[in-house]
């Protein structure tokens, strides 16, 4: 009895051996399909600069996968045109602050044929984390105050560590220390709209 016992179980053991680690591995997506998503909304009135009078406004989501191998950047914009747009960033900053550039978007097109219909998109990866240099500073600069550099981004040390990969793009946008910069013709330095990122509200 104890030997039939102990067959059956040998039995089963095998049986889930056998037929279970293959359900296991079909219900794993390595990361690639599911998401951590975030969202701004740009408007002047979160511009540092003096008040524009613009009537500009724009929606934007980064979306990254769980395996963090790019972030997927989708942007609508309105009253706005594009052949006035002379930057558009994700900067890294808190509100209030200029912070230094994370993404140049400049570097996947001209922005008259990258913007179609107020819509933007682009895919964002490691070797796109490429920093700009700083914009020479505005003419009513206190003299003696320097912006922050484009080789750092906030942490939680003194010391600035530059973003090398889109963990660590990631890593500062569930901070809270993101920021979308649209710049034009006119409102070329400190941008016409910006909109700081947060993680997207569920409803």
């Amino acid at each position: 009895m104890r030997s039939f016992i102990g067959l059956l179980l040998g039995t089963v053991f095998m049986l889930a051996i056998a037929f279970g680690a293959p359900t296991i591995a079909q219900t794993i997506n390595f990361g690639d399909q599911s998401f951590t998503e975030y969202e701004a909304y740009l408007n002047p009135a979160q511009e540092l600069g003096p008040a524009s009078g613009s009537k500009a406004k724009g929606y934007g989501r980064l979306r990254f996968p769980k395996n963090l191998t790019r972030s997927d950047v989708q942007v609508q914009l309105a009253d706005i045109d594009s052949a006035n747009v002379t930057a558009f960033h994700i900067h890294c900053g808190t509100p209030d602050v200029l912070g230094p550039i994370v993404v140049n978007f400049g570097q996947f097109g001209e922005f008259k044929n990258t913007i179609k219909n107020g819509s933007f998109s682009a895919s964002v990866t490691n070797d796109k984390l490429t920093f700009v240099k700083q914009p020479p500073p505005p003419p009513n600069l206190a003299a003696g105050f320097k912006l922050p550099l484009p080789e750092g981004c906030p942490s939680d040390i003194i010391i600035p560590a530059q973003i090398n990969t889109i963990a660590g793009m990631e890593a500062l946008a569930r901070k809270g220390v993101l920021y979308f910069n649209l710049h034009t013709k006119g409102h070329e330095f400190y941008g016409e709209m910006r909109g700081q990122l947060y993680p997207v509200q569920k409803s």
